[in-house]
């Protein structure tokens, strides 16, 4: 069972990552392109790569599994797509890494 500590800490994370979420959503926006929150190379050969790419736009996060590269045309393996709180909440309980290196890319938003 998680300590009273660790759960403030948490909430307080999860709220300063929804903050910065939230920037990058009005950044995109503005833009009329999404965020690139996160993105990791899953796969790699010689001739293709399997990768995950976590984007934001106005109102969502999309995470895919993309593949690509020599002969095979560009693949969606799988794709999800969440509200801004609920990716953060979702996040928090699938990945802290991968929340901190999203949060990594939010930093320098302000």
């Amino acid at each position: 069972m998680r300590c009273t500590e660790e759960l403030i800490v948490d909430d307080w994370l999860i709220e300063q990552f929804r903050t910065k979420l939230k920037k990058a959503s009005i950044i995109a926006e503005r833009k009329n392109r999404p965020f690139i929150l996160y993105n990791n190379v899953i796969e790699e050969s010689e001739h293709a790569v399997e990768e995950e790419v976590i984007t934001v736009g106005r109102k969502y996060v999309i995470m895919q599994t993309i593949s690509y590269g020599g002969f095979i045309p560009v693949n969606i393996q799988k794709q999800q797509i969440f509200t801004l709180d609920k990716f953060s909440l979702w996040i928090m309980k699938e990945s802290r890494d991968t929340l901190l290196q999203c949060f990594n890319n939010l930093v320098h938003l302000d």
